[in-house]
């Protein structure tokens, strides 16, 4: 079990996430692109790390998992291949969905063991 510690700065980290989601939506809007690469790069990084620390609780999050690295491949691979001119598309469609899905199953599992 994860300790009451790990629990909060892991619903920290998620909300710092969803920050720098509206950062690179916002910017991507604007067509500044070059402004959400390393805004993007910490993001995938928060959620590999998020992964690591909550795998031995959540066990039924690999579905929306699944789904979240698959958009962060996709717009990823949008940046490499175009240089990110249909990465707003993707942002909204995609990876902004699968992220919200994503956060809202870990929130619901983790918060009940910081209320107690």
């Amino acid at each position: 079990m994860l300790n009451q510690e790990v629990i909060k700065q892991t619903l920290d980290l998620l909300e710092t996430m969803e920050e720098g989601m509206d950062y690179v939506k916002a910017k991507l809007g604007e067509l500044n692109i070059e402004a959400t690469v390393t805004v993007l790069t910490d993001l995938i990084e928060a959620f590999t790390e998020i992964e690591k620390s909550i795998s031995p609780i959540i066990k039924n999050l690999s579905e929306k998992e699944d789904k979240l690295r698959k958009a962060f491949d996709i717009i990823v691979k949008e940046y490499e291949i175009s240089k990110g001119q249909k990465a707003y598309e993707i942002m909204q469609f995609t990876l902004e969905p699968a992220f919200k899905n994503w956060k809202q199953e870990i929130e619901n599992t983790l918060k009940p063991y910081i209320l107690s």
